[in-house]
């Protein structure tokens, strides 16, 4: 029984929430923070999804907002 459970638990990624507190077009990495466990992450992107998220973070400035991503420290990947 515990090894369908480690199973199930490996399939389902558990991720922290982090901010986004800075976006490096120049070489595809967003830079994440998380103020309560004080921690920093940058993490590597595709063309794309930089350009999606570069978007995002302009909209959220201009509204005086915080953008979050679900970071997968474990793996190191953004989840959702």
């Amino acid at each position: 029984m515990l090894e369908i459970e480690n199973e199930m638990e490996n399939d389902y990624s558990v991720g922290e929430l982090f901010m986004i507190e800075e976006i490096d077009a120049e070489s595809n990495k967003l830079i994440l923070a998380n103020y309560v466990f004080n921690k920093r992450k940058e993490v590597s992107v595709s063309d794309e999804r930089i350009a999606f998220y570069a978007q995002q973070f302009d909209q959220a400035v201009e509204n005086n907002l915080f953008l979050f991503v679900e970071y997968d420290e474990r793996r190191g990947v953004i989840v959702g």
